[in-house]
């Protein structure tokens, strides 16, 4: 378990009183539960702060799962270490004196390194360069006896382990004897030879190599491997690095000694200096100094119990003292007690008869408080229903500052960029119904149309979306004449009562006439013309002057049926002809590319209202009505079904709360019953010994204060039971009743899956038969969301308003109650408040759109709405409904597209006759191609006169 400021920690259980329904926070780092979100915030937090450490390996600063990482990585290292070296290794710490553990493993790291130990794997490198893993028997020492065993190391070592108060094992190792012999230097490690034997086969005959020809694998003796390991098994005693009891009788270290596994003397390691000034001298040596230091803790822990006795016994005596000195002081309390028992006596009359004044005063003051609270509660609600009265939003006292949007910004005057989006919303609604991607295969962008608008190339985008206008409107019309072919035989003129005026039929003749010129002078219809970038403006400019020219007797039962009553004065192109006279006067003498770009715009209009006047896009409206209507059935009724569950929810939670409630209050009266039988048992015991000399009428009194007590008990438990029976009637199915079956996680999912589907559905039915603007803020700026262009929108149209309706008019708060009351009035005889009617000068600005590019503007805004305004609290309410759709378009928002600065580098607009240079260069190629084609045909040659 990691270490939290160094110390244990310590998993919280879970409370013992947890229900088994109740909710709770679950922290998933330490698998804890918690009834309160702070507390899981705080222990979140605390997981997430660097004030942990790993208990294995010491390491500080840590987060919870790094420590718990840390000690997993030391423990598998553990479990990693070769058994065959622990016990050697173990062996050389008790030979050492270090005081230090990384002084310790240095040591030990620098003698263990090219020393082998018997069962030890390494890995055996042959004459040939061959290397096998083999298994290490025997370590031949190289002053060896003739019968092979190893030399004499001179002394005897023996462990003895001495139990202590405190029942701890401790390592002590006698002083050496040296037997007269000389001590030999320390050999190299490179002089040992090692019997070893093969891995792989187990039964091969044992051999014998040098040390130089052994190598063990990479990190598996390393100095951080060797710390992690002593930290387990050592522990500091008396100022140096000693071995755990634990470890000495785990591996059983006091029945071997370190010769058993390498046949050397005391190793050369080094000594650190004791604080008590112990000198470096021999392994022998050090047993005898390490022996006596254990001796005399052994001592010193005797010595420290002593005195922890005394000073026990000390408190003992201490606490005998006062205790006494408490039975005294009891006894004086005693006495006490009783001299006021006789005082109370005397005044127990008195306070009864105040009590009984200051109960009939308080129920005076209670009543009076009641009356004031009423007066407060009726005053506050009048104050409350006039506040959230709605009202006009100019007359909110709590208006909030609206966040300014971007201004809109293109290549097109402000005042046409409305008209461009709602040309660009029918390219996307009915782009697919008129083969839209035939003549533009990615759509139709708002750059694509500013480029058509603003630019002058023949060869660009205005050309080709006047060839698709144009082609679908000449396709829809010749399928309509076969269908008016089918039906002339009736004649249905009577059903229209189509009184025609001279202005219509001189329309009409004039169309009629322009329709027939093609025929006349090009030998063919107008639809069936050659459609390219010069032949374009005429071919335009004709059809709209032929425009109603179809409008006859003959259609008029198809017009009736399929078109709603068409006339011919609800052709859009009749409606431009009729408007702008001087648009078609100068359509005659200059190409279209040359116009500007609200004439460009105007004629774009024109040929949208007429494919919106055809049979094919009514009938695909009426549909889109249709599915419309089907698909907001099925949202409501999911809606519906939704309603109903959350019904059922809470009105099961209810049931639930007032179980609770009744079984709580009926718990409290058994408490109140029990206490009060207490008391009136201590009651009457002391009433019998202390009070025997009161007066009949006193106890006539008191008895019927018991008789009203009683009373009390038995109204609040026929309440009680009151409740209960009204419970079991309103509700017959609480007691058998199961809580509401709730939808499983996949059926939620495919539930939202479908309101997400019939939502897709209805917006895109709406988009082909109305777009609507989500609301109107307190300055009637509209905003708009639509589906081609990925922003919200602010259209601020001036049209109808004055400067007094966009200025705040706050009325005082006592004439706005007494035009509440008459409001009041007025509505209780039927008849609603009249509107406000402004008397200022109009508002003469031109049409500005301006728009929010980012949910961050969106949420200050729906902030700032006023809930109580007219106008902005259906915005508000349409904002929050549309909050998700709003974040998915606004996440693919370019601002760059709506607002183009001055360092954006645009290019200006291009001058007037580009086009018809464009075109005249165009007309020299062609007749230059056609007389070097003639020449090279031998047909002749062209003579041109100058």
């Amino acid at each position: 378990m990691p270490l939290l400021h160094r110390k244990a920690f310590l998993r919280r259980n879970p409370p013992a009183d947890l229900r088994p329904d109740e909710e709770v926070f679950l922290c998933k780092i330490t698998h804890e539960v918690f009834r309160t979100y702070d507390e899981f915030f705080e222990r979140t937090i605390l997981c997430n702060s660097l004030v942990w450490s790993c208990a294995l390996t010491g390491r500080a600063g840590l987060t919870y799962l790094e420590a718990v990482e840390s000690e997993r990585r030391a423990q598998q290292s553990l479990q990693s270490f070769p058994a065959a070296l622990v016990v050697p290794l173990l062996h050389l710490v008790t030979l050492s004196r270090r005081c230090r553990l990384t002084e310790l493993c240095d040591d030990i790291y620098a003698f263990a390194k090219d020393c082998y130990f018997p069962g030890e794997t390494v890995d055996v490198t042959a004459r040939n360069g061959a290397r096998h893993v083999c298994e290490i028997l025997q370590v031949h020492s190289p002053h060896a006896s003739a019968n092979g065993a190893p030399a004499a190391n001179g002394h005897t070592n023996t462990i003895v382990i001495s139990d202590s108060d405190d029942e701890s094992n401790v390592l002590q190792t006698p002083p050496a004897q040296v037997n007269g012999s000389k001590k030999r230097k320390p050999l190299n490690p490179s002089v040992f030879k090692y019997s070893v034997r093969m891995m792989k086969d187990q039964q091969s005959e044992p051999f014998t190599v040098k040390a130089s020809q052994i190598s063990r694998r990479k990190n598996v003796l390393s100095r951080e491997r060797l710390k992690l390991l002593f930290k387990q098994h050592c522990e500091p005693q008396n100022g140096t690095i000693a071995l755990k009891p634990s470890t000495v009788m785990k591996y059983r270290l006091a029945e071997q000694t370190f010769s058993q596994f390498f046949p050397v003397e005391y190793p050369l390691l080094l000594f650190s200096p004791t604080s008590k000034g112990a000198a470096r001298g021999s392994p022998g040596q050090f047993q005898a100094n390490s022996s006596s230091s254990l001796l005399n803790a052994a001592e010193e822990k005797l010595k420290l119990l002593k005195e922890q006795m005394a000073s026990v016994t000390k408190e003992k005596a201490r606490l005998k003292k006062e205790k006494e000195e408490a039975q005294e002081t009891k006894k004086r309390e005693r006495e006490d007690k009783e001299k006021l028992k006789e005082e109370q006596r005397r005044r127990f009359e008195e306070e009864k008869q105040r009590k009984r004044e200051e109960k009939e005063h308080r129920k005076l003051e209670k009543e009076r408080e009641r009356e004031k609270l009423k007066e407060e509660k009726k005053k506050y609600a009048e104050r409350l229903k006039l506040w959230n009265k709605p009202r006009e939003d100019m007359e909110c006292e709590d208006l909030k500052d609206l966040p300014c949007p971007v201004p809109v910004q293109t290549r097109l005057p402000a005042e046409l960029f409305g008209q461009t989006l709602m040309v660009l919303e029918f390219l996307r609604a009915f782009g697919e119904v008129f083969d839209l991607k035939d003549e533009f295969p990615d759509g139709v962008s708002l750059e694509v149309l500013e480029e058509a608008l603003v630019g002058s190339d023949p060869d660009g985008p205005l050309c080709e979306l006047l060839f698709f206008f144009l082609s679908a409107i000449f396709l829809a019309l010749d399928e309509e004449q076969e269908e008016v072919a089918k039906d002339q035989a009736e004649d249905f003129s009577d059903a229209l009562d189509d009184d025609s005026d001279s202005t219509q039929s001189a329309l009409s003749a004039v169309a009629s006439f322009a329709a027939a010129w093609s025929q006349l002078h090009q030998g063919c219809s107008l639809k069936q013309l050659d459609l390219d970038s010069c032949t374009l403006s005429e071919i335009l400019r004709l059809h709209i002057l032929a425009s109603g020219a179809d409008c006859n007797h003959g259609n008029a039962k198809f017009r009736y049926q399929k078109q709603g009553g068409f006339t011919l004065m609800d052709d859009p192109c009749v409606e431009l002809r009729l408007a702008e006279p001087a648009l078609m006067k100068r359509l005659a003498y200059t190409a279209v590319y040359d116009l500007t770009p609200g004439e460009k715009l105007q004629i774009l209009q024109a040929l949208v209202g007429k494919l919106l006047t055809l049979a094919s896009s009514r009938d695909l409206m009426e549909d889109c009505v249709e599915e419309q209507k089907t698909a907001r059935q099925e949202l409501r009724e999911i809606r519906a079904e939704q309603h109903r569950r959350e019904r059922e929810e809470a009105a099961y939670r209810v049931r639930l709360r007032k179980e609770e409630k009744l079984r709580e209050q009926e718990q409290k009266m058994k408490e109140k019953e029990e206490k009060l039988k207490q008391q009136e048992m201590k009651g009457e015991d002391q009433m019998n010994s202390s009070v025997s000399g009161e007066t009949p009428a006193e106890n006539h009194s008191e008895d019927e204060e018991e008789q009203n007590s009683s009373s009390n008990k038995k109204k609040q438990k026929a309440k009680i039971s009151l409740k209960k029976k009204q419970m079991m009637t309103s509700d017959p199915k609480t007691s058998s009743s199961c809580p509401p079956t709730s939808l499983t996680a996949e059926q939620l999912e495919k539930e939202q899956e479908k309101v997400r589907e019939l939502q897709e559905r209805i917006q895109k039915a709406s988009s082909c038969t109305c777009l609507l603007p989500l609301g109107r803020d307190r300055l009637y700026r509209r905003y708009w969301l639509f589906p081609a262009a990925a922003a919200l929108f602010v259209e601020d149209d001036s049209f109808g308003l004055t400067e007094d309706m966009l200025q705040p008019c706050l009325r005082p708060a006592h004439d706005s109650r007494i035009k509440m009351e008459d409001k009041e009035q007025v509505s209780e005889e039927g008849s609603s408040p009249a509107p406000i009617h402004a008397s200022g000068p109009p508002v003469n600005r031109p049409n500005q759109w301006s728009f929010y590019s980012s949910m961050e503007e969106v949420d200050h805004l729906i902030e700032a709405l006023n809930p109580r305004g007219h106008r902005e609290s259906a915005l508000k309410e349409a904002l929050l409904q549309e909050r998700e759709r709003l974040h998915l378009v606004l996440q693919h928002c370019d601002t760059n597209k709506y607002s183009i600065t001055a360092g954006d580098g645009v290019l200006p607009d291009p001058p007037s006759s580009c086009a018809e240079t464009l075109m005249e260069v165009r007309l020299r190629d062609l007749l230059l191609d056609m007389e070097d084609r003639i020449h090279q045909g031998t047909l002749g040659t062209l003579k041109v006169h100058m």
